[in-house]
């Protein structure tokens, strides 16, 4: 800590002997400081304060019917885009007439500049009060600028929503009738496709695999049909031939064996089977899961209604040969009947087959063309879908937006009122004199000592024995002390008090512009006229 002191002392005593030049210099900084900063002209601000009324009864009956038009409800945005648009402020320099001041198209281009950063929006949607404010030095000029911006606010807030609303409705009435367009087209090439590949179309929600799929599935049971068929019809001729026994003979009575089993047995066993392999990949409702099980029931309603009629007749004899009395006859006669039924359903699923052999056939040879054909309707259908969704979609935002301008029509629900108008000022706002004069002071201090410094080391002195010592790394025998006589003593205290004096009247001054400034006196007019009387 003593050598921080030691340290302190040594450079007051340098810079003492130059005390007069850093006080003189300091003076010429802040009386040249100070008259620059009352030179600085006022910065006047006006204001003028905006509500906007947003209430209306209609618009919460209207909620999801009609479009919202209020705008307003953010007001922050919509002034910024009517106000702060270089086109809006030039319009607003030329009716407060800020062009005469510009000379060429540079300068005006410069004021607008400055006229944009100086204009301030705030506000907050809350309560929907809104504020413009604008600075300038004079004070006609600021309030004619915030007069035009508030008339061209009020101008075009007012009229925004209808003027939207009647741009939204042309758009949607031209876009309505480019869709019409586009929907007609679509149904005529839709219309057209359909008629060129008629026979070919694919069927109802499948596809063409599907479709192939579902033909071969066809064709094997029926195959399947008809090789039951044939088998029976086998039977019942080697029956007629005596190759195989009819009826087994039990002691010396004949006994009747009931059937308990039918043709369609094996078919609906391979249709069960079948499907249970489907229903591991798809559910009850698909067509091929349905139409198994119809075809299912079918043939159970067969094998029932062919149980029921060989019980009504049976057939009893020991093996085949003529007939030996006439309940033989009938016996060989209805098995005639049965084998004629065999051969006439034998032809009847081989037309069958043929038909659904020549369906698959078909589909096959379709390979290449009906995927193309199956892909080209999708797109059809889809591009015909999208337009009429988005037809669909136009005419209820047209709808909407009629219900809404006639809503606008019937309740202003947007009202703006001016709670403060603009004002002329009775102050300043700027510049901020007092910070000004303090760093002008502050400064002004810090040059003088720094200059001081500077012709101590410019002129350097010893100051004391112990620095002497240091320097010359010599013994140091002895030291004469100065002594002042009377008169220079005098002399010295009397320039002490005069350096204290001019200090202080310093300071003074400065804590007089202080208070002048603080009580409002406007020293800049009087600057101003003094100097304008001065030239």
């Amino acid at each position: 800590m003593n050598e921080q002191i030691q340290l302190a002392r040594r450079y007051v005593r340098m810079v003492w002997p130059h005390r007069w030049s850093a006080l003189a210099l300091s003076l010429v900084i802040c009386l040249t400081g100070w008259i620059y900063v009352y030179y600085l002209p006022n910065v006047y601000e006006v204001r003028a304060k905006i509500f906007v009324d947003t209430q209306s009864m209609l618009r919460p009956l209207l909620k999801g019917l009609a479009i919202d038009t209020n705008a307003l409800t953010n007001t922050a945005n919509l002034m910024q885009r009517t106000l702060l648009t270089r086109p809006n402020i030039e319009e607003v320099a030329r009716k407060a007439d800020l062009d005469l001041e510009a000379k060429t198209d540079r300068d005006f281009e410069l004021l607008v500049d400055s006229l944009g950063k100086r204009i301030k929006l705030t506000g907050t949607s809350r309560d929907n009060i809104y504020e413009i404010a604008f600075e300038d030095t004079r004070i006609d000029r600021a309030k004619r600028v915030v007069d035009e911006l508030l008339n061209r606010f009020l101008e075009s807030a007012l009229g925004s929503t209808r003027k939207d609303t009647a741009a939204t409705q042309r758009f949607l009435d031209e876009q309505i009738q480019e869709y019409e367009k586009r929907l007609v087209e679509a149904e005529e090439r839709l219309k057209e496709f359909k008629q060129r590949n008629v026979g070919r179309m694919p069927g109802s929600g499948n596809t063409y695999f599907e479709d192939l799929e579902q033909a071969r599935q066809r064709l094997k049971l029926a195959e399947l049909e008809m090789r039951e068929a044939q088998n029976r019809g086998d039977v019942l001729r080697r029956q007629l031939e005596g190759e195989e026994p009819v009826l087994g003979i039990m002691g010396e009575d004949l006994n009747f064996n009931m059937p308990t089993s039918s043709q369609y047995d094996s078919r609906i066993t391979k249709l069960e089977e079948q499907l249970d392999q489907l229903k591991l990949h798809y559910t009850e409702k698909h067509p091929d899961v349905v139409g198994i099980k119809e075809q299912i029931e079918l043939l159970q309603q067969r094998r029932e209604e062919e149980l029921a009629e060989i019980a009504a007749n049976p057939v009893y004899q020991a093996d085949i040969g003529a007939p030996a009395d006439p309940l033989q006859g009938s016996v060989y006669q209805e098995m005639n009947l049965a084998m004629a039924q065999a051969d006439a359903e034998v032809a009847a699923l081989g037309a069958r087959v043929e038909q659904y052999r020549k369906d698959v056939e078909a589909l096959e040879r379709a390979v290449d063309t009906m995927p193309e054909i199956e892909a080209e309707m999708k797109r059809l259908d889809r591009d015909y879908g999208l337009n009429k969704t988005q037809y669909e979609e136009l005419l209820k935002r047209r709808e909407a937006a009629r219900l809404s301008e006639e809503a606008d029509s019937q309740a202003d629900d947007i009202k703006l009122k001016v709670i403060e108008p603009p004002r002329i000022p009775l102050a300043p706002i700027g510049p901020n004199r007092v910070q000004f004069l303090s760093m002008v002071l502050i400064a002004a201090l810090g040059a003088g000592a720094a200059l001081a410094v500077l012709l101590s080391q410019i002129n350097p002195r010893f100051y004391s024995s112990e620095e002497l010592k240091e320097v010359a790394q010599l013994p140091l025998l002895g030291s004469v002390s100065l002594v002042f006589s009377r008169r220079q003593q005098t002399e010295r205290r009397m320039e002490l008090a005069m350096f204290a004096v001019v200090l202080v009247g310093l300071f003074s001054m400065y804590g007089t512009l202080v208070a002048l400034d603080s009580m409002q006196v406007d020293l800049n007019a009087k600057l101003l006229n003094l100097i304008g009387k001065a030239t």
